[in-house]
Order: C-alpha cells, then structure tokens, then sequence
C-alpha cells in the first residue's frame, strides 16, 4: 500500500467524496467509516466542474491537494508528507487572468528556502528567505510601481538593512496626494 518511490508515497486508487470522510479534530486524522482513509477525496461545484482533489495515506493528507475555481483553472497546488506541507505551495488569484499570486516552500510545515508572493495584478510584492519558518538571508519587498520599500538582510535572528520605508506623502492609484 505505501511503497516509497522519491518523495512521493503510493496512493491505492480509491476515490471518494470529500464529504464522506470524517475528520477527528483530536487526532487530526481523516477516516471512512471508522477506517482510516487512503485514496484520493474529490469535491465538486454543482455544474460537475472538479472542485478539489486532495491525496491521503494513513487519515493523513499526503502528496498533492490541489484546488480549482469554477472555470476550470487551478486556485491552490499544495504538497503533504505524512500530513505536514512539505514542498511547493502555489497560490492564483480569482481574477480573469488567473495570476501567479505565491509560490512558497516548506519542509514539514515550516516556511523554508524562498517565498515569493506577487500581487493581484502580477507585480512583485515580496521575496522572503526562511530556514524552517525564520527569517534567515535577504527579504525584500515591493510596492505595486516596483519601488523597493524594504530591503535587509536576518541573520542568526538580527535584522541589518531598511526594514520599513514610509512615504512623506499618499498614493492613490499611484497618484500622489499631498495632505492639506
């Protein structure tokens, strides 16, 4: 039933609906009738489009979750090893054009190696190293027009650089307003 090959688990090729598994808050374990579940869980919108489809071994999610919007274009790729985010985590926006808007990293449900989020338009917004969920290397962060706003580097839980900048004026829709 879980041979390994590489990273990724055998999965026995059961399909069920998502909402016929129980999930025990307590154990944070998945199960079909009282048996903990292995195979794939489904879910649909109601015109029969894929909603989600999320992988489990064990009662545990496991390998790939992934998640759709109503048109067909995937909303959420996730990556599980015995239940824990391990590996790439992608996130697209809800607009017409279905943007890029994160791609993180994470070895056993911690952030680790680099984060990079973007904003609903495609912008660059951050660039974020982690080693297991700290700040560790160069971080750095973006306003919609591209301009640095933050710029430093963590080490060994120190901080060196410009963290914050804040302008002496407003923008709206990049337009400046100066306060009367």
């Amino acid at each position: 039933v879980s041979g390994q090959i590489g990273s990724v688990l055998d999965i026995p090729d059961v399909t069920v609906g998502l909402s016929d598994l129980s999930f025990n808050k307590m154990t944070s374990l998945w199960s079909l009738d009282n048996t903990l579940f292995s195979g794939y869980a489904v879910s649909y919108f109601q015109d029969s489009i894929l909603r989600e489809k999320t992988t489990f071994l064990n009662g545990r999610k496991q390998n790939l979750s992934t998640l759709w919007y109503p048109d067909g274009h995937q909303k959420l790729i996730e990556n599980y090893h015995h239940g824990k985010l391990n590996g790439e985590k992608k996130k697209w926006s809800d607009g017409p054009h279905h943007i890029l808007v994160a791609h993180l990293n994470y070895t056993m449900n911690k952030g680790h190696g680099l984060q990079t989020l973007w904003y609903k338009t495609g912008e660059l917004y951050k660039k974020v190293n982690l080693n297991m969920g700290k700040e560790e290397g160069m971080q750095q962060a973006f306003r919609k027009n591209g301009a640095l706003y933050a710029n430093y580097e963590a080490k060994e839980g120190r901080i060196f650089g410009l963290k914050k900048t804040a302008l002496c004026y407003g923008l709206d829709d990049e337009i400046i307003q100066y306060e009367e």
